[in-house]
């Protein structure tokens, strides 16, 4: 059977002309069918955030356009392309000057401008694969992913954007043409841009991924693949050559920043297997993702900038629906909750930093609440946990000194979570990694 591999290249893998060469090499190294799936240039979505918000409050939003404009035009000459942009600046231009002259950034009208990123770096990209030979040709996903309304984190309609894939994409490959799709964006029911969330260029690749069946996803980025544990953090840490689709699920929630977690959900459906790769160090083995379970503990991973909120309801000793009446406060809130730990009135729950004053009301209706900010949530990950008998007693013995504010053993028993004071976060990851990873 030919291979169909899908090749996400992330923004500093789009960052600089060298760069580019990197990634155009290894799509020309591709022995079956090619998909690329681009993000923005390293810091454009930041920039262009800024520029929107620069535009509707009176700053010097042309400026600002023309730093962008000026990055990406170094990066085309440095290449030494012929590739029109024109059209994508005066875009940008006319939804700053309409921003400015109505005070008003909508939802929808930032995806629209965030999709800029995108569309620049694959338009860019696709004539640097043609330049070198390579048959390639921009296709905005505009075109191919259907979402909902839900601007800055759209809901993907995943029957709609399979009969997009085969309708745009398919003939491409069968014409031996490499689609350079635009990552991180979609197309609303109402014909407007959308945008996946923050990181969604890792989920459009596995929406396309899934969409065009592909027997790989492959993820560039520049680290050789999902370690041990942070290595800036830790040194000694290790690339894993190997993760099972739920490590790697745990691994991305809970702060291993490589991979966006929704990644994993349309590779699992599809039985698509995952590689995490180093444009940079393109022979490293990166780590291989897929559904086989290996017995071992993975990584030690942290997430900081977190809030624990303590909820007591003891009149509702005995009675039922504590927890539904606890999920549904969140759940009108759109809150989502990271851990929970929970006796039969008492419930302990992580959550972002940032949650509505409006869902302690709702709570404090049933119970009282302790808000307690500034946690970090540490994981212990892997398969292993299974079956590790002396887990929990290192765990605790190696982070001993430090105070724990809650501790949570999920019921998939392949992670360990725990929180504490934001301070010390990275010197309990150092703990643990010692006690189970530094051999």
């Amino acid at each position: 059977m030919r291979k169909r591999i899908v090749l996400k290249f992330g923004g500093t893998s789009m960052g600089s002309a060298d760069a580019m060469r990197k990634a155009g090499a290894i799509v020309r190294s591709v022995d079956g069918e090619a998909v690329v799936v681009v993000s923005a240039v390293s810091g454009t979505t930041d920039a262009l955030i800024a520029l929107g918000r620069a535009a509707v409050g009176g700053g010097d939003w042309e400026a600002a356009l023309n730093e962008i404009r000026t990055r990406h035009a170094a990066i085309v000459a440095s290449l030494g392309l012929d590739v029109g942009l024109k059209d994508f600046w005066s875009e940008m231009e006319q939804i700053c000057q309409g921003v400015a002259q109505f005070g008003e950034l909508t939802p929808s009208i930032l995806d629209r401008l965030l999709s800029l990123g995108e569309r620049l770096s694959t338009a860019i990209f696709a004539a640097c694969l043609n330049a070198d030979g390579t048959r390639a040709e921009m296709v905005d996903a505009f075109h191919v992913v259907a979402t909902d309304r839900q601007f800055g984190s759209a809901n993907v309609d995943f029957a709609l954007t399979n009969a997009r894939a085969a309708e745009v994409l398919s003939p491409m490959l069968a014409a031996s043409v490499v689609p350079v799709v635009t990552g991180f964006v979609g197309r609303s029911d109402s014909n407007r841009y959308t945008t996946l969330g923050r990181g969604g260029s890792d989920y459009s690749a596995a929406i396309v991924a899934a969409a065009v069946d592909a027997t790989e996803l492959q993820i560039w980025t520049d680290v050789d693949g999902m370690f041990t544990a942070d290595p800036r953090l830790i040194p000694a840490a290790t690339a894993l050559p190997q993760l099972s689709y739920a490590e790697a699920g745990e691994l991305a929630y809970f702060g291993a920043k490589v991979l966006h977690p929704k990644t994993i959900k349309p590779a699992i459906e599809r039985g698509i297997p995952v590689r995490v790769l180093n444009t940079f160090h393109a022979e490293a083995p990166g780590t291989l993702i897929t559904s086989e379970k290996r017995p071992s503990l993975k990584s030690v991973t942290s997430r900081k900038g977190i809030t624990v909120l303590n909820i007591d309801a003891l009149p509702m000793l005995g009675a039922s629906g504590f927890l539904g009446t606890v999920g549904d406060a969140f759940r009108r809130h759109q809150v989502v909750v990271d851990v929970l730990a929970s006796s039969e009135v008492s419930i302990s729950v992580t959550v972002d930093q940032a949650f509505p004053e409006a869902l302690l009301d709702d709570l404090r209706a049933f119970a009282t609440v302790d808000v307690d900010p500034h946690k970090a949530i540490i994981c212990l990950v892997g398969e292993g946990i299974r079956t590790d008998l002396d887990v929990l007693w290192k765990l605790f013995y190696a982070v001993r000194t430090i105070p724990i504010r809650m501790v949570s053993q999920g019921a998939s028993q392949r992670n360990i979570t725990f929180a504490v004071a934001e301070t010390d976060a990275d010197f309990a990851v150092r703990q643990v990694f010692q006690a189970f990873f530094n051999s």
